[in-house]
């Protein structure tokens, strides 16, 4: 270890003005008890007795003592009033960031930033909203994939894909573009007519049909390709459901007229 040399103060020059000046900047960084035990420990390694010390500071002798004692065995931690719960001129390590945590309460999902009780709502009504909100803060490292995957209710695999497409393409991208589904609603008039007429026929002869059956008879006796969605669409459209019922009702009566 390099040996640190003796200062012979003698041979420095001193400036009132400019102790005055640094002295009253360390008080308000330091305090004046702060300030008080750097001076008295500063002028003992000076080599200055602990008299003197304590007449040039205006404190007692045992306080002198006292002092230079307790620095020698805490170190730092002495410079300061030991009496206070924590430092009030060190620096304070910063606490560590509380997760980003994710609940539901009702249809809302809770996001909970972990900071003074912050929180986002976002509500199941608006799933573009919460998927572009959540897969944001993945994008973003603030949540895990497995916590959006549990709140989207899809797997994470189809979750980082999404986080991508958002990321590349931004949140038009996370819109149902179903293009084809839209294709399918498509259907001419005369297609139309025979899903109604199937459908006729199904109610009278059995009470029953459904989009399945219907696409599957259309295939069989027509040739027609008519995906099941797009027969459930179109029944609902015109209102087929609500006559379900009433429509064998109405066949049998009409029989029974003279």
């Amino acid at each position: 270890m390099k040996k640190i040399p003796l200062i012979n103060c003698q041979n420095l020059v001193f400036s009132g003005q400019l102790a005055a000046n640094r002295i009253e900047q360390a008080r308000r960084v330091f305090g004046p008890g702060g300030l008080q035990r750097i001076l008295c420990y500063a002028l003992y390694l000076f080599g200055v007795n602990r008299k003197s010390i304590g007449q040039v500071l205006d404190i007692p002798k045992e306080t002198t003592k006292s002092t230079i004692k307790t620095i020698n065995q805490h170190g730092l931690r002495a410079l300061e009033d030991r009496r206070r719960k924590s430092s009030t001129w060190k620096s304070k390590i910063p606490k560590e960031a509380q997760p980003v945590t994710l609940r539901e309460e009702g249809n809302k999902i809770i996001v909970d930033l972990g900071i003074n009780d912050r929180v986002l709502q976002l509500s199941r009504e608006d799933p573009l909203q919460v998927k572009t909100i959540l897969l944001t803060m993945l994008n973003n490292n603030l949540l895990k994939n497995r916590q959006v995957a549990e709140a989207l209710h899809i797997t994470p695999t189809y979750t980082a894909i999404l986080a991508h497409r958002l990321d590349e393409k931004g949140a038009v991208s996370l819109l149902d573009q179903r293009q084809g589904q839209k294709q399918d609603f498509r259907v001419p008039r005369e297609i139309k007519s025979e899903v109604v007429q199937q459908f006729a026929l199904d109610v009278i002869a059995s009470g029953q049909t459904s989009g399945r059956a219907i696409s599957a008879e259309l295939k069989e006796r027509c040739g027609i390709l008519v995906p099941e969605r797009t027969v459930r669409h179109h029944m609902a459209r015109m209102g087929l459901g609500k006559i379900k019922k009433s429509l064998p009702q109405l066949v049998s009566a009409v029989k029974k007229t003279p």
